[in-house]
């Protein structure tokens, strides 16, 4: 994508073909001389953050420094867990059918049926990022762990030992994975947490 730049501002952007409808060009595209004639410059991208810990959305193409640039607005995600409210801020629970409940009578004295949504004791909950973190690191762990739990098992069962290096492997993957929730739940903004995400120490299997 290009844009047009003349006198310190963006007139137009798109490809060749829309910005120069009624000009051709030999082998189909603008050379370079052309380009710089008509203020003709390429739209490089703005900072796009990490999209597991960011709201990414586009805005308009604005020039930086003289460079069309295409912006984007990155919003952090909400980092812990926090109750859910309605616009008034009252607290959300999660509903359930009560399939006995009494909706009175129509206007002409006749019962209408029963059942009714109504609020559980269950609060509802919006996720934040550390909550899908801790899940990833249990699982990767857990899957992990799952390629010799038949050894515990056998161990367990028929009393035959687990070989040294696995007793190891296996103590050094559960000793990763609460190092990992640990610095999950400090992590104190997003950016702590992509750190602590990206500084996976797994153990590797002999």
């Amino acid at each position: 994508m290009y844009a047009i730049v003349k006198d310190g501002a963006i007139t137009a952007t798109g490809n060749i073909k829309q910005l120069f409808p009624n000009t051709s060009f030999a082998g189909g595209v603008a050379n370079a001389d052309f380009k710089t004639a008509e203020g003709v410059m390429d739209i490089v991208q703005g900072e796009q953050k990490d999209r597991k810990y960011y709201y990414v959305t586009q805005g308009n193409v604005e020039l930086v420094d003289g460079v069309p640039t295409q912006q984007y607005t990155n919003t952090a995600k909400l980092l812990a867990d926090e109750d859910a409210k309605d616009e008034d801020g009252n607290q959300l629970y999660v509903q359930t059918w009560d399939a006995d409940y009494d909706n009175g009578k129509d206007s002409d004295g006749k019962d209408l049926p029963k059942g009714k949504w109504v609020d559980s004791s269950e609060k509802v909950v919006n996720q934040g990022v550390k909550t899908a973190m801790t899940f990833q690191v249990k699982d990767t762990a857990n899957k992990l762990l799952a390629k010799t739990d038949w050894m515990v098992v056998r161990k367990y069962e028929r009393d035959v030992a687990i070989p040294s290096a696995t007793a190891t492997y296996r103590a050094a993957v559960i000793t990763e994975c609460a190092r990992l929730e640990t610095a999950i739940a400090d992590a104190s903004d997003v950016d702590a947490l992509a750190t602590v995400m990206a500084g996976q120490n797994w153990p590797q299997e002999d």
